[in-house]
């Protein structure tokens, strides 16, 4: 899988200032890494999303600085506006290619379950993503997760099922389930708790209450 290329320039606001660089279309960030001292840099915000949208923090970002030589990276602690979702903030892994890394790769859903197409029945999914081990240049972009032997009532894919690369290796606990084959009844029955789980907690919920003491403290 070949490395998203993304260019940098050094970064000489740390603290103050930060709100402009980001009026400007600039996103504050650190590269940091093994043998690798870390460096404040500034980003293009547009550039920075197309490639976070592909890469996410699993597949090789080629990070050149200014002029200097490009560092094969991983996005790590992704900041984002809770309600804007632009980006605010971002760590790039510089990794070694001889050395082996952690990742989060999403799972991808592939093919139609016989039990729900002619039964009736429906998919959970309880994984969305799983954590690997491996070399840099092994990483990949997703893990397929084939349904149509899901034939039955209570079928299921647990994360020991899978089959990926020798080059690869699942750190997730090999017996959570990935998808099962469910009734709606009970699917049903979940929503309804959901529900009244969050009705219970609107009603024991409590404002804040600020008291004289706080107000001249604050």
């Amino acid at each position: 899988m070949e490395a998203l290329e993304l260019k940098a320039e050094p970064r000489q606001v740390v603290k103050r200032g930060i709100k402009d660089l980001r009026r400007q279309g600039l996103v504050p960030a650190v590269i940091y890494g093994k043998n690798v001292e870390a460096k404040p840099v500034q980003v293009n915000a547009r550039s920075l999303g197309k490639v976070l949208s592909v890469a996410g923090t699993h597949q090789l970002i080629s990070l050149q600085v200014g002029d200097q030589k490009a560092h094969m990276t991983l996005a790590r602690d992704i900041q984002r506006d809770p309600i804007k979702r632009n980006y605010l903030h971002v760590d790039f892994y510089a990794v070694r290619m001889d050395e082996k890394v952690t990742a989060q790769v999403p799972l991808i859903i592939e093919g139609v379950s016989p039990a729900v197409q002619d039964l009736g029945w429906v998919l959970i999914q309880g994984l969305d993503q799983l954590e690997i081990e491996c070399l840099p240049s092994d990483l990949i972009s997703a893990i397929e997760v084939n349904v149509e032997s899901l034939t039955e009532l209570t079928s299921s894919i647990a994360v020991a099922d899978l089959s990926v690369p020798d080059t690869i290796t699942i750190l997730s606990d090999p017996e959570s389930l990935i998808v099962q084959i469910e009734p709606p009844r009970k699917v049903e029955e979940l929503e309804a708790l959901e529900e009244g789980e969050e009705e219970a907690a609107e009603v024991s919920a409590e404002p804040e209450v600020i008291t004289e003491a706080q107000e001249t403290e604050d």
